[in-house]
């Protein structure tokens, strides 16, 4: 069983912020955010992070809202106008606290705005909770250990991405990083059938995908015969 996340991307300071952005704005507002493995918060290197939310902030005013019946809109309403209002009021509950809207941060209905969230802190509800809305929160970090501690600060652990440059921090968040599944240079809203999909902690047991959801379901019998000499 797959159940829910706050999935975490990391920004190392050698990522092409351009690639980031983009992944970004695909993964974390499909479906106005509403999928387990959205995109919710980006822990990027004090180094580039005005950059990155500079880069990253036309690219998610450039989604178009409305409805979803038109081929053109990129976000639309959530599911239920109360799902908007919790949205909002955690996005409020978080700049009271001193995070800041970067874009977006309004409603109308059931349709809350792509939103981005600097200065998010993991105690924030926003950071620390599933948001499962149309909304990125953005934390700075000063060294890779630190990425990793608020990378793995949650009770959930189903999806994450990092970008680099270098193979070896690559490989240390491959092994490092408590989620299921891990993604290299993309955001964590990817998958394929032939992936053993699950999570860690919080995030449900067993995996799913064809294969082995039926291994999930399968119940393993060995019998033996003992011939006579």
């Amino acid at each position: 069983m797959e159940l829910g996340s706050n999935a975490p991307i990391i920004v190392m300071p050698d990522a092409d912020l351009e690639k980031v952005a983009t992944a970004i704005a695909a993964t974390g507002y499909a479906n106005a955010g509403q999928v387990c493995i959205s995109t919710q918060r980006v822990i990027a290197s004090r180094k580039v992070y005005a950059d990155l939310l500079a880069a990253t902030k036309p690219k998610v005013e450039a989604l178009a809202t409305g409805n979803p019946s038109d081929e053109k809109t990129k976000v639309g309403p959530m599911i239920a106008e109360k799902e908007a209002i919790r949205v909002e009021e955690w996005i409020r509950d978080a700049v009271g606290t001193g995070a800041k809207v970067v874009t977006g941060g309004t409603r109308r209905g059931a349709l809350y705005m792509p939103t981005m969230v600097a200065d998010v802190k993991p105690a924030m509800k926003i950071s620390c909770d599933e948001l499962f809305g149309p909304a990125v929160a953005f934390t700075p970090f000063d060294s890779v250990d630190e990425a990793l501690a608020l990378a793995n600060d949650s009770r959930f652990g189903l999806a994450a991405g990092i970008f680099t440059e270098n193979l070896d921090t690559a490989m240390r968040f491959a092994r490092e990083m408590e989620a299921g599944n891990v993604h290299i240079n993309w955001g964590p809203q990817w998958r394929q059938d032939l992936m053993p999909y699950g999570g860690f902690k919080e995030s449900g047991f067993g995996k799913e995908g064809p294969r082995y959801a039926t291994e999930e379901m399968t119940e393993l019998k060995m019998v033996v015969f003992h011939l006579g000499n």
